[in-house]
């Protein structure tokens, strides 16, 4: 039985406003992985996966589930935290730790590889990409008959603005 969410998905869509073909097609393959793993196609996981797409930040799941709390898109806390780790697993978002062992989440379906440095003072999330590090990977995993899915790294230590403060002996940063 096919769901009246199926076709829909609009992050930042105005009401009258059709989904652009990537919009349309990031939901066709979310919906053909639900129904892969049995799961139920719905309104709130559509909400989420909206979202979670329209955000381009490192966000946490309580963060989104704050958003979601109230109004006509409410969605329950439990269902935020399903539907991530069902993106996380269908490769629409990735999980990122923080130094404190935080999970945060960032949807990575249309953004280009990259990792991340983490301050440990601030907490800010700073992307690079450096695509030696891709090349250095992919060449120890042959070496050692290992077959890559992903990889991801994840740099700690502390932000432009926390070493300057740690160095005049202010508190830290205040931008996160």
């Amino acid at each position: 039985m096919k769901s009246k969410y199926q076709d829909h998905f609009d992050p930042g869509r105005k009401a009258g406003d059709e989904p652009d073909e990537p919009q349309r097609q990031a939901w066709r393959q979310f919906v053909a992985f639900l129904r892969n793993k049995g799961a139920r196609v719905t309104r709130a996981r559509r909400i989420v996966l909206e979202r979670a797409a329209a955000r381009r930040d490192h966000f946490r799941a309580d963060d989104l589930a704050s958003d979601l709390a109230h109004g006509t898109d409410r969605v329950s806390r439990g269902t935020v935290y399903r539907t991530l780790a069902l993106m996380v697993e269908a490769g629409f978002a990735r999980t990122i730790r923080d130094a404190d062992v935080h999970a945060h989440y960032e949807y990575v379906r249309d953004h280009d590889r990259h990792d991340h440095m983490i301050c440990e003072r601030c907490g800010r999330f700073v992307e690079f990409q450096e695509p030696t590090i891709a090349d250095r990977v992919a060449s120890a995993c042959r070496r050692h008959g290992f077959e890559q899915r992903t990889h991801r790294v994840e740099v700690f230590g502390l932000c432009r603005q926390c070493t300057a403060t740690e160095a005049t002996g202010d508190n830290g940063c205040q931008s996160a």
